[in-house]
């Protein structure tokens, strides 16, 4: 931009070619840098320059002049001619700079006619802009510079599109419209224009054009020319080798074993093809895609195994929905099968999950080791044999809500999370399961383990985002919840109605910036499974819980404890949180007699799980057992327990001391809370816990005003008035050090800081003998 709007302050007469090819935004490109001289500077586009009636305009204005001129060619005086035309059609206006639009491809003989031009222009102290597609090969005038334009980037035509389309773009189908395009804005508006609003957001199968449309044929018209019918056939045979309805590699890949064809030679001349190691890449794809409507060649027809493959790996679910309502989906094949299952684990629904539950993956060896590994074969037997015990226990978690032996399942995964060739689809399946058990430790090193692993398709790199996610929920890291979540909504617009995705949300949301979920259980559950619907509620319960909102929090984490055993967020934390908002609440009725597994029922006893049972059994403890357990349940919460915990623990535990009347010590422990919270950015956070510790200051205060001394009630009523120091002292007969030292001890044990706290606490709850007479 600085460099086409310096043109018009430069002294010498140099002319400035902007060369791009055709839809690469050349003329946007130049109008906008141009319209940012002001209206000051008068600038004169000019169009349809080798036309026989030329026309121009300034910017900003709507009248249109023809210009009668005929350029001819190296003809000095066409130029000259041309300029007395503009002149006399415009009211003798002198332009400052000339921008001739869309001069297409220079020849030699073009290009000197507009050196003459540019002559002509400087002559009256004008400055010439050309916007072209080529120019003529060899040495190029030293007057002449050359702008070239590249390729836009992902993220600039992801821009682009979205304002074009007014449309949230999937991810992954910009990086395809990107590739098919060479990141060229006319072919990729053209592309996303031809596709559905399904397809656009990645909810539809989308593998590439089948044809090119008109924008393209321009583009290209000049290298068409220059293609021989052998290298047309192998630009072809690259595009229908591989996309689109072939569902095979992608295209962009590339292609190895082509030996010497001495046709790759020349079309790597031509820039359409490029060798890198042994490996030759396709560029400016659509011209294979012309090459192949020129040769008449048809694209092959996919099986309905690697159809439902592309649907199920591409989370192409409006495409897949209709297919699910029709009745069960085909899932024949082994890969397909363990495809289905752990996509319905990572959605949240039930049609992938086999009716005979966990007695499916008895004897289905080969559909086991497709739930974890990419390639059927490689592990040894006993990892296989592990590997098949996991499928039975993940399956019974999901069609019977049960863990038969959760020492062996930690074996299990430990055995199968130490292999190499995982794919995503397993990995959260195994982060899942590590974090129903509470090891959260164990499923951040998995997540941390594999986060560089290739995700290789739509549904494995929305698992990975999740993954990371629901790690980094139940640690309280609620920042990184909101970024993983993002990247999922930019891959998959359509993924923001899952419940964990909405329960997530709600989550970050509540503790980032203190907004109180509008969401609730689905009246109407649908597809979903009781599984979803139950973390879903355990989240929205949580979000209201950190807000101080025990009361909204208690109905939705007794649901999720009564409906489901092994929530992702782990039976034992949920409990605690329902524990916590009940007693909160005062409503211990409200706790399910039974709900969710015990800690001993979750193997291992990771340092989270002990912070969430210590938390619950002080919660839940009497008399001078309670604060004993409080301490423990306070020291349990340390690091390395999740800042999520010791947060939770704290707030818990200055309710309980405010309650007992040790103003001193509640203070403190909300002062800890709040600073932790507000040391991880989580301003909603911060706020609930000033609305717990509001909540139970009315009974610190309540309790503590009763308990100060007749002649600290004294000095109070004093104070409350607006008594000085020395003045309480005359009244009360002592020194004024005295009524200082009076004074601090009863802001201590008042909990507070200052006099200013005081007339505050005294607002908010005055004391019944604040209006006696002194």
């Amino acid at each position: 931009m600085r460099t086409i709007a310096g043109v018009a302050s430069e002294i010498d007469p140099r002319t400035l070619m902007v060369v791009g090819p055709s839809g690469s935004g050349k003329t946007a490109t130049v109008m906008h840098a141009l319209r940012g001289l002001g209206p000051d500077v008068p600038v004169l586009r000019v169009q349809r320059i080798w036309s026989r009636r030329p026309h121009a305009r300034f910017l900003g204005d709507t009248d249109r002049s023809d210009l009668t001129v005929v350029p001819s060619g190296a003809d000095r005086n066409a130029a000259t001619g041309f300029f007395e035309s503009v002149l006399e059609n415009l009211g003798g206006t002198i332009p400052r700079v000339v921008f001739v639009d869309d001069a297409g491809a220079l020849t030699e003989e073009r290009l000197s006619w507009l050196q003459h031009l540019a002559d002509e222009a400087f002559a009256l102290d004008c400055r010439l802009v050309v916007a072209a597609e080529e120019l003529a090969p060899g040495a190029l005038p030293d007057e002449l510079d050359v702008l070239r334009l590249g390729p836009l980037g992902a993220p600039e035509l992801r821009h682009f599109l979205t304002d074009a389309l007014g449309l949230a773009l999937a991810a992954d189908v910009v990086e395809r419209i990107t590739w098919w395009s060479e990141g060229n804005p006319r072919l990729a508006l053209e592309l996303a224009q031809d596709l559905s609003v399904a397809q656009l957001r990645g909810g539809a199968l989308w593998h590439g054009p089948d044809a090119a449309g008109s924008a393209a044929a321009r583009t290209y018209r000049h290298v068409l020319g220059k293609i021989d019918e052998s290298g047309a056939g192998l630009l072809a045979s690259f595009v229908l080798r591989q996309p689109g309805s072939s569902l095979g590699e992608e295209p962009w890949d590339g292609v190895a074993g082509l030996g010497d064809d001495p046709s790759l030679g020349r079309l790597a001349d031509l820039g359409l093809a490029e060798l890198r190691g042994e490996t030759w890449f396709l560029r400016h794809p659509l011209v294979a895609v012309l090459c192949a409507e020129r040769n008449g060649a048809g694209i092959p027809v996919p099986t309905a195994e690697r159809k439902s493959e592309a649907m199920l790996r591409g989370l192409h679910m409006q495409e897949l929905n209709p297919v699910l309502r029709a009745g069960p989906l085909s899932v024949d094949c082994p890969k397909n099968r363990a495809l289905a299952f752990t996509m319905s684990v990572l959605t949240g629904q039930t049609w992938g999950i086999p009716r005979a539950g966990s007695a499916a993956a008895v004897g289905c060896r080969e559909w086991s080791d497709h739930v974890w590994w990419r390639a059927s074969a490689g592990p040894d037997e006993p990892v296989r044999a592990a590997a098949a015990r996991l499928t039975a226990a993940a399956l019974a978690v999901e069609a019977e809500g049960a863990v038969h032996d959760p020492d062996q399942l930690h074996a299990d995964l430990d055995t199968v999370g130490e292999t190499s060739g995982q794919h995503w689809l397993g990995l959260h399946l195994q982060t899942r399961m590590r974090l129903m058990l509470g090891d959260v430790s164990g499923a951040r090193a998995l997540v941390a383990a594999h986060v560089d692993d290739d995700a290789r398709d739509a549904a494995e790199q929305v698992a990975r985002s999740l993954s990371a996610a629901m790690v980094a929920a139940v640690e309280g890291q609620f920042h990184d919840v909101r970024r993983h979540l993002d990247a999922v909504r930019r891959l998959r617009p359509g993924c923001d109605g899952w419940l964990v995705l909405r329960g997530l949300t709600a989550l970050a949301d509540a503790a980032i910036d203190g907004r109180v979920p509008d969401v609730g259980v689905p009246d109407v559950l649908g597809n979903w499974s009781p599984r979803a619907a139950a973390e879903f509620a355990a989240d929205v319960g949580a979000a209201h819980l950190l807000l101080g909102r025990a009361r909204e929090a208690v109905s939705l984490l007794a649901v999720s404890t009564e409906q489901c055993r092994w929530p992702y967020q782990c039976p034992v934390m949920v409990r605690a949180d329902l524990v916590d908002a009940a007693v909160s609440a005062g409503d211990l009725q409200a706790i399910p007699a039974a709900g969710g597994a015990g800690a001993s029922e979750c193997g291992v006893l990771s340092a989270d799980l002990r912070a969430a049972t210590t938390r619950g059994a002080a919660l839940l403890a009497e008399g001078d057992r309670a604060l004993v357990a409080f301490e423990d349940a306070v020291r349990a919460s340390t690091p390395p327990a999740s800042i999520r915990q010791h947060v939770r623990t704290l707030v818990a535990y200055g309710r309980f001391r405010a309650a007992r009347g040790d103003a001193g010590v509640a203070v403190a422990a909300f002062d800890r809370a709040r600073t932790l919270a507000q040391l991880a950015g989580l301003a909603g956070w911060t706020r609930g816990i000033d609305t717990a510790q509001t909540a139970s200051g009315g009974a610190v205060a309540s309790n503590r005003w009763e308990g100060l001394r007749r002649d600290e009630r004294t000095m109070v009523r004093l104070a409350l008035k607006g008594a000085t120091n020395s003045k309480i002292a005359e009244s009360v007969f002592v020194s004024e050090r005295t009524v200082v030292n009076r004074l601090r001890q009863v802001y201590h044990r008042l909990g507070i800081r200052d006099r200013r706290d005081l007339i505050r606490l005294a607002e908010e709850c005055p004391p019944r003998w604040a209006a006696a007479e002194v």
